[in-house]
Formats: C-alpha cells, structure tokens, sequence
C-alpha cells in the first residue's frame, strides 16, 4: 500500500475477511465471531466488496502463533492474487499478539497495494500515513505485552490451585468439580437407547423408555476394577472390549458420549492420584508408573472420590505391569508398509456414516515383523468385524489388482479427453450463468491492455505521477500474466489426464520392482483413503486424490463406451480396441463405488 492515499484496481473486489477467538471460558465468548462477522459485513456493504470468510474459531487459537491457526494461514496464500482488495479483521489483535508479525503484514500489504482495514467501531486507522503506521506498531506492542502478561497471570493461578490441593484442566473421567474447585462424583452420564447409540443426559430424564442408563462415574469404577481383578489381569484392550459389551459410555471433550477405546482407559487407569485427591505436577500421559513412589501415597481421604484401597491395587499393580524399555537408540530399520495411514475399516465406516460422527472411523495400521507383516484393526475399538487382522501380501495383491484396473493406455487418452470436454460442455449447457472461459481470458486480457494504454495517456498528461503510472502498468501485466497461464479447454483437459495416467503406470511398472517405502510415497502421491473390509478381505471403497477425480469419473464413462460399443462380455480378461488394460476382472467392484 502507497504512502499515499489510494484506490482498488477496478478487478480487485475480494476482501479477505478474518474471524478469531482466542478460547472459549465464558458463554458470552461465543458471541464473539457473530460480533466480529457483523462489523466486517458492515465494512465490505460499504465499500463494494465481496467478502471472503477464513475462521479460526474451534479450540485454543492463540495470536502470538501462526501454525495452529490453519485458516489464517489459508488466507496467507490468498493475500498477494490480482483479485485481493483488502484485508479486513475486527481489530488489529485478531490478526496479531506479535509486535513483528503486525510490522511484517504492513509491509506486505504495502508492497501489493492491498488494503488493511479494521471494522471495530472505534478502532479504525488510516496506515497510508505515517502516524497511522506508529500507531499500529504502538498497538501490536501493547497486544503482545498483553498476551504475555495474562500467560504469566494464568501460571500464577495454576499455581495457586495446586498448592491449595485443587486440580487443573478438564476434569479426570467420571467426576467433576463443586463450588470450591475440588472433584466430586458426576453425576453425568449417558443413555443407552435401544438401537445402540447413545444419548447424554441426566438419570431421571430418560429420553425412551427402553433406554438404560450409564452414569460416567459407575463407567470409571468399573474399569478400575476390571483392572484389579486377581484371577484375570485383564489388558486396557480387553477391558475396553469389556466395557462396551455391557453398554459403557465414554464422553470426550465436548462432553459427547460414545463406545471405550483402549486410549480411554488408559487415561481412566493413569488418573488414579487424581481420584485420590493427589494434585500432581504433570499430566497422567506424561506420568511413568516407574517413577512413581508408592511408599506411603499421600492420599486425601476426605477429598477421594474413589476407594482408597481400591486406587492403592491399581497403583500397585501398573507398576508391576509396567517394564522400564532399555535405551537401544532409535530403531532406523522401522518397517514401512505401503499402505498404512491411509487405510480404513470398512466396518468403521459403516458405523461412522450410520452415527453421522467421523470420530468412529478407523485406521488399519502395519504391526509384526517383517517376514509375518499384517495389517490391523485399531486396538480396543468394537464395530462387527470378526477379524481383526489381514496378511500384509493379500492386501497389497488386492491393491495391485485394483491399480490394474485404472491403467488405460495412451492411445485411449484422446477419447477420454473428448469425454472431458463433452462433460463440460453439457454442464456450461445447464448453467445459464457461467461465462466461456475462452472468451473471458481474451476479454480480460483486452481490458487488461486498454487499462495500460490510458495510463499512459494520463501520465503523459501530467494527471498522474509517475508512481501511479508505474503501479497501474504492473497491476495490470500481473494480471494478463495471471490470464495468460491459463491452457486452452482442450489442453487442460489433456494435461490433467496425461497426467494422472502417467502417475498410475508409473504405479503400474513400478509396484513390483520397489521398495515399500517407494510404494508407500507413490500410493499417497494418487489416493487419498481405500476402504478395506477384514471379514471378506477385500478393497469396498477407495477415493483419489482430488486432481484425479475428473479421471476417476472418466474411466468410468469409458467402461460405458466399450461395454455399449462392443459386443464382449463383461470381464474378459483381454485388451480391446480402445487400448484398455483388461486382463484384471473387476472382482467385486460394484457401479455405485465410482464418483
């Protein structure tokens, strides 16, 4: 942005528009984002602009960081496109609590000619003059003071607390706290209804009369004495599996109830000082049951939730189950396996869509040794399948196969890209609104030149300096350029698809000649998940990544092509005159799996 007072380009009509909130700790907070939105909206109505939403609002999203603010940094790679008319928050501390940050952002927006606004009432600063630059920095300074000063503030009273015996943070499983801030048996829990799901609530409002009720502070007790048992000595596994069995409900931090995993009693387990009355110096996940001292626990009865004898076993015996791991170093001959990370349970999936709650999904992961490789099931999580694990060679042949069945060869591309542009064309067909590309990158690209040569004339006539002259001309050829970079309909098409089937008989070529490791970076450089079901060990569901998908869908259309344009069956395994690779049958892969 000039020193001087200056106007949007007339093709600059985006405003880059930025919500944060810091943590939520009163209701009021909440309000927070509908209070910034409406005075943002406020500014863009005024001055024409289109407003563009980025909001960091979930969680804890601190100004003086940049990398837990992911919206933020979405909107970082927006700021410098010809289209950007300005930057609009709410007031200076919801871009930033950092007196450097604050600095570098004006320079920014003063190099690409973009606007920064402030929407507060009250808050509002002219930054095309000096003094509204002092004043900035001036207020970014005071913002980071401050965020320093209630960080200290907060440590303070965290402090203060645990000296006084109270703990810290979310509440351990199964209790909460009174008036005073010492834990007490909640007395929350959750529904089971009779298809399953659960439902949060309170014991005398059953929301059906089948329901069962399944207090959260019963769920605690019982997985610690399912921990304890002298004749069974059962795993944090298995006593999940156990508890989910009988209808137990764990609720995680946004107080949602839903079926145990093994990290859930793991936590439940590890929390036995707080259910002691203990206030400890580090969380329970960064506890070492070998550090522990057991000779003579100081507990607090009269603030002990649970029995005292009771915590004393489960003390005692995660002690003795727990085995100090000799430092060997790092293990750099970790086994990769190709699949891993992107893998899902089919069964999960299921589940996951039935609950409408993402969180029920699962990963298979890699686990055993290199000779005996298996794929497996997330540890302590129940969802119908009977088997847990899949051979690592079975799973990655099936995978081989599938690839097979997308390979198309080079000769089949201009008819896929002929499918492309049909597509296209069809859709610009229902779109009334939509404008040809083609004819809008050469209207832009004339506008563009038009622009250029009135400069020119102004600044020869003197109603212009030359630093006008020279932003106008620049502004102007950054956008043909912009314009310029775009391919034809036909050429694009044949680039994306190009491609793509290079990378998927790269795959091909390549998939039994490579290392796992190889493997493993080529799979995720095309898919994005497969879905896998265990029980009939084979692939149900897979999606690439989203630059592929328009192949996707056109492999698809061309199996259509060939089956109505020849009189083949179905399967065969030979090539066809469209040159598609046809040795593979399509073993299980039904038409409603395609985009």
């Amino acid at each position: 942005m000039s020193r001087k007072k200056q106007q949007a380009s007339a093709s600059r009509t985006v405003a880059l528009c930025y919500v944060r909130l810091s943590f939520t700790r009163e209701a009021d907070d909440a309000n927070s984002p509908e209070r910034q939105r409406a005075n943002i909206e406020t500014v863009c109505a005024a001055r024409g602009w289109t407003p563009e939403w980025y909001q960091d609002t979930e969680g804890h999203k601190s100004g003086t960081k940049e990398k837990n603010r992911p919206q933020w940094l979405a909107l970082k790679s927006r700021m410098a496109d010809p289209d950007i008319a300005a930057i609009v928050a709410n007031d200076l501390s919801r871009l930033h609590r950092k007196g450097w940050r604050v600095g570098d952002l004006l320079d920014f927006v003063e190099e690409h000619g973009v606007d920064l606004v402030l929407a507060a009432p009250g808050r509002q600063l002219d930054l095309s003059t000096p003094q509204g630059r002092l004043f900035a920095i001036f207020a970014a300074m005071f913002d980071e003071w401050y965020a320093a000063d209630i960080s200290q503030r907060q440590k303070d009273s965290i402090a203060h607390r645990k000296a006084q015996g109270k703990s810290v943070g979310t509440p351990p499983f199964g209790t909460a706290r009174d008036r005073e801030g010492y834990l007490h048996p909640s007395k929350r829990g959750a529904w089971l209804m009779p298809d399953g799901t659960f439902v949060a609530g309170k014991e005398d409002e059953p929301p059906d009369p089948g329901a069962l009720w399944r207090g959260y502070y019963a769920a605690a007790e019982r997985s610690l004495r399912l921990y304890v048992i002298p004749e069974k000595r059962w795993g944090l596994e298995k006593i999940a599996y156990r508890l989910n069995i009988e209808g137990w409900a764990f609720k995680d931090r946004n107080g949602t109830p839903r079926p145990f995993e093994r990290e859930d009693v793991r936590r439940i387990i590890g929390n036995w000082p707080e259910y002691g009355g203990i206030v400890m110096e580090i969380s329970a996940k960064k506890r070492r049951a070998w550090e522990m001292t057991l000779e003579n626990i100081p507990f607090k009865e009269e603030r002990a939730v649970f029995d005292l004898k009771l915590l004393l076993e489960v003390a005692q015996l995660r002690r003795d189950r727990t085995i100090k791991r000799a430092d060997h170093g790092v293990n750099i001959k970790t086994y990769p396996y190709p699949l891993n990370g992107i893998t899902f349970c089919a069964h999960c999936e299921a589940m996951a869509e039935k609950h409408a709650n993402p969180k029920l999904r699962s990963r298979l992961g890699g686990q055993g040794h290199p000779k005996l490789r298996r794929y497996r099931h997330k540890q302590g999580t129940s969802c119908g399948c009977m088997n847990r694990s899949v051979p690592a060679e079975i799973f990655e042949a099936d995978f081989a196969r599938l690839i097979k069945l997308l390979t198309v060869r080079p000769d089949a591309l201009q008819m896929m890209t002929e499918l492309s542009i049909q597509s296209d064309k069809a859709f610009r067909k229902t779109t009334t609104t939509q404008v040809d590309p083609e004819i809008e990158k050469r209207e832009a690209i004339t506008l563009c030149r038009r622009k250029i040569e009135a400069a020119v004339i102004l600044f020869g006539d003197g109603r212009i300096d030359h630093a006008e002259y020279q932003r106008r001309v620049e502004s102007n050829e950054r956008e043909i350029s912009h314009w310029e970079a775009r391919t034809a309909e036909t050429e694009k098409s044949a680039l994306e698809l190009t491609l793509c089937l290079d990378v998927i008989d790269k795959i091909v070529r390549l998939w039994d000649v490579s290392e796992d490791e190889d493997r493993q970076g080529m799979i995720r450089t095309l898919f994005t998940h497969i879905t896998y079901d265990l029980d009939t060990r084979r692939i149900v569901d897979f999606k690439l990544k989203p630059w592929a998908d328009r192949f996707l869908t056109l492999r698809a259309a061309l199996y259509e092509v060939e089956e109505n344009g020849s009189n083949t069956q179905q399967n065969t395994p030979q090539s066809d005159d469209q040159g598609v690779c046809t040795d593979v049958p399509l073993w299980g892969f039904e038409p409603q799996f395609w985009p």
